[in-house]
């Protein structure tokens, strides 16, 4: 269900930014007055105001989503490299201990113990 949901919920996104949306806030001033999407907000004034102005905002990809060829630099890697090798080469690994101490014996399997390790559980 939430695999659905997710997918759904991406598709939407993908939907959205690539039509694109428009918001536009009317300011009476400094102070906000209303909003809407993909239109023009309504004004609070009947006739035109000096104080009044709007702001809009343009969401949209400019990807057209089409496979696209990069360049690699291989000069990098050529400066690069000595160095990494020579990090590689510096570090040990630590040797772990075959030492290992053991304060308690686990307990008996029991018949049910047994038993269930021995069972399949499909669900």
């Amino acid at each position: 269900m939430l695999k659905k949901i997710s997918h759904i919920f991406l598709a939407l996104l993908i939907a959205v930014t690539s039509m694109g949306l428009t918001i536009s806030t009317h300011y009476c001033g400094s102070t906000f007055e209303s909003v809407s999407i993909n239109s023009t907000p309504e004004s609070c004034c009947e006739g035109p105001c000096n104080k009044c102005h709007n702001e809009t905002i343009t969401i949209k990809l400019q990807d057209d989503f089409s496979i696209s060829s990069h360049d690699f630099n291989f000069t990098q890697i050529a400066t690069l490299l000595p160095a990494e090798i020579r990090l590689l080469l510096s570090e040990t690994p630590e040797e772990a201990s075959t030492f290992v101490i053991r304060r308690h014996t686990p307990p008996p399997l029991t018949v049910q113990r047994v038993l269930s390790n021995l069972q399949t559980f499909r669900l």
